[in-house]
């Protein structure tokens, strides 16, 4: 009976590894809340805004749409995020892509297509 209890609580969980159940409470691997990774992004965006705002005008300044950069990309600070995506995106950011093109293209084109994890993922 026991192991019946057991082998049943074992597959449970790992039916619901993934789930928006065991998220909040930090079970899960790779994820990262909505906050965190809006904080991310945003703070990518500033310093790659900072740096070329520097270097091509000679002053640092920052657009409202770095400050926005979060909201463009579509992240819910509610919801959870594959981490090795988001850090991907940040990575996009500060890289070459980003000090090319700029952050808020960067963001467009790079973040725009982050979701979020579902009930089941």
């Amino acid at each position: 009976m026991k192991r019946i209890v057991f082998s049943s609580a074992i597959f449970l969980l790992i039916a619901f590894a993934n789930c928006a159940v065991l998220d909040p409470v930090g079970l899960t691997y790779d994820r990262i809340k909505g906050d965190k990774a809006a904080s991310k992004i945003t703070d990518a965006a500033i310093t790659t805004d900072l740096v070329n705002s520097a270097i091509l005008n000679g002053r640092a300044s920052v657009s409202i749409l770095t400050i926005l950069a979060s909201d463009i990309a579509g992240i819910d600070p509610t919801k959870y995020y594959k981490e090795s995506v988001v850090n991907q995106c940040v990575t996009d950011i500060k890289g070459v892509k980003g000090y090319l093109i700029g952050s808020t293209l960067t963001v467009i084109s790079s973040c725009k297509g982050i979701t979020a994890d579902g009930l089941i993922y």
